[in-house]
């Protein structure tokens, strides 16, 4: 498909030079052009339907502060010579260029990210801080940070691989987004909708999140380290008295989730009771999804989530393993529609103009032949 519509460009357009003016550069520049247009927006839709982003978790592990300091640039001289062998110079003085300080906080999952206020607002500038005692103080080693990372997602081009058929997501205006906003550079909210103790779960599993990502030696790349297990625990109550219906739109509205993901989604009610547990992942352990939910169900009342959260990371600890998404390679990305149909305006217009530009070279050329006719009568 992508294909047809250059073609039959390229085909017009050598079919008018060929009966008309035979101007192949003209020809050439034209199919040329909107093989590379075409070309160009192929790739840019691809890469939009297969690019993701997944999060990281680390944590902070260094610290840097460089006091402000002023650079001195020495005089200059540039010098030239014109036609008649007279030099010229021209001396621009010396000056010193100030460079403001900069503070800087080193992660494992996004190396350093420069800050320029403490996490209560205030500024920092020339006068404050003047050592990295302040950023020790606010980003003690070891706090949790997450970050947004790309990979390549072909699943996000097969919509049918993770879809429920009976599911209309229209008709569950109120779910929730997917949760990738980082907030103040280093910190991301897991947790969606109430819980019992929701801030402190929100730290704890914060904390379980980091901890499940430290880096250890890969043993498939000597030299290298990787992330432990590579997973990114969320929480999400879609709200009291909902039916399991909420989870598997959950499912397809988050496109199955990220690779790294594992997604508890669930239904509590204000007194802390669940109707339903549904959790979903790209784990090759099935297993871990089932005993994930058999053990929040056999829970009669939650009045403190930290407590789950400290069990299902045991669980995830002992039996999540990430699905390669390279499994997922035999998956062919199609063009979107919107794309296939700017492409076929693309090579229109090109046809257009090429149209134009071959008319207007034929009426100048019988223009200018009549003139050179009447021209060499005129003589007699």
């Amino acid at each position: 498909m992508f294909w047809l519509p250059i073609l039959c460009l390229g085909v017009i357009v050598l079919v008018l030079e060929f009966l008309f003016n035979r101007n192949w550069i003209r020809a050439a520049i034209v199919i040329i052009a909107a093989f590379a247009l075409s070309g160009i927006t192929f790739i840019a839709d691809i890469n939009s339907q297969i690019t993701d982003t997944e999060i990281w978790s680390g944590t902070v592990v260094d610290w840097e502060h460089v006091e402000e300091w002023d650079q001195w640039h020495p005089p200059s001289e540039s010098c030239s010579t014109d036609s008649n062998g007279k030099r010229s110079c021209t001396t621009t003085p010396g000056y010193y260029e100030h460079h403001n300080a900069t503070n800087s906080i080193k992660t494992s999952d996004e190396g350093w990210i420069s800050v320029e206020q403490a996490p209560e607002g205030k500024s920092f500038n020339d006068e404050w801080p003047n050592d990295d005692t302040i950023l020790k103080k606010h980003w003690p080693k070891g706090t949790p940070t997450a970050a947004n990372h790309k990979y390549i997602n072909k699943v996000n081009a097969s919509y049918s691989i993770y879809k429920h058929e009976e599911i209309i997501i229209e008709d569950y205006p109120d779910l929730p987004p997917y949760p990738d906003k980082v907030r103040d550079k280093f910190f991301l909210d897991r947790i969606y909708g109430n819980v019992p103790n929701k801030d402190k779960a929100n730290e704890l599993l914060s904390m379980h999140n980091s901890r499940l990502n430290e880096m250890i030696p890969d043993t498939e790349k000597p030299g290298k380290q990787r992330s432990w297990k590579q997973v990114n625990i969320i929480f999400v109550n879609v709200g009291p008295n909902k039916t399991e219906d909420y989870g598997f739109a959950l499912q397809d509205s988050w496109e199955g989730g990220n690779k790294n993901d594992f997604v508890v989604s669930f239904s509590m009610n204000d007194d802390g009771t669940l109707n339903w547990v549904y959790p979903f992942s790209w784990s090759e352990v099935e297993l871990l999804k089932l005993e994930v939910r058999d053990y929040m169900m056999d829970l009669k009342k939650i009045d403190d989530f930290t407590l789950v959260i400290d069990e299902v990371a045991k669980k995830v600890e002992d039996k999540f393993e990430r699905k390669q998404f390279a499994d997922f390679d035999y998956l062919q990305v199609s063009i979107s529609s919107g794309a296939l149909t700017f492409i076929w305006f693309l090579n229109l217009f090109g046809l257009i103009v090429n149209i134009v530009l071959t008319v207007v070279e034929k009426r100048n050329s019988n223009l200018y032949g009549r003139r050179v006719r009447r021209n060499k009568f005129s003589r007699f």
